[in-house]
């Protein structure tokens, strides 16, 4: 069963409560009780509206900025990125980082929850 998250003109599918994306909070030892809503209510149909959408939208900015910082360290530590130049050595991580599909869900989450709070409406979740 896959888990839909819409914005006004963005979305985000999960495919099932397995998805890496779920357990990230905890690997990252991060507490995110509006992200917890997600995978506490996969499958079911639910708004993210006000202030809990802009703690959701907080907390996943926190866990993009985290899953980058572990991924660099990670990349770090093999020897992947060898330039001394700063700007260098940000875009080829950065390049790297954008290679992984919790990234390729957690971004476009954080664009979702940035439509919806400048638009004014809700974050829709719905189960299918």
């Amino acid at each position: 069963m896959a888990f839909h998250i819409k914005g006004p003109t963005a979305a985000v599918s999960i495919s099932d409560l397995e998805s890496p994306i779920l357990e990230l909070p905890e690997r990252l030892e991060l507490t995110c009780p509006q992200f917890a809503r997600i995978s506490d209510q996969f499958g079911q149909v639910f708004e993210i509206t006000g202030a809990d959408l802009k703690k959701l939208s907080a907390e996943v900015f926190d866990l993009l900025d985290k899953f980058r910082a572990l991924k660099e360290s990670q990349l770090e530590s093999l020897g992947m990125v060898n330039a001394d130049d700063p700007v260098v050595r940000a875009t080829v991580f950065d390049e790297f980082v954008r290679l992984n599909p919790v990234h390729d869900q957690l971004e476009p989450l954080l664009v979702c929850c940035k439509e919806a709070i400048q638009a004014g409406v809700a974050l829709r979740c719905e189960g299918s």
